[in-house]
């Protein structure tokens, strides 16, 4: 039984140390709240642009090739 509460000390103590750090991180992370790194903000999406006059084209391609899996599948 000694053992079982040596182990359990351990284990607190343990505990202890994820609890502190992860206060520690939360504290880092509410000082750089004011430099939020959006997906908007990022290097890969800088020269992109978004979809604009052509977009019903997409549309009208992606409901033909609904439409003809579904005349493929039912057919047969």
């Amino acid at each position: 039984m000694g053992i079982m509460v040596e182990g359990n000390e351990e284990q607190s103590k343990l505990q202890e140390r994820i609890t502190a750090d992860l206060r520690e991180r939360s504290r880092r992370n509410s000082k750089n709240e004011g430099e939020v790194d959006l997906v908007e903000d990022s290097e890969y999406l800088k020269n992109t642009q978004k979809t604009s006059r052509f977009s019903w084209f997409w549309f009208v391609l992606i409901t033909l090739a609904v439409l003809s899996l579904a005349i493929i599948f039912f057919i047969k």
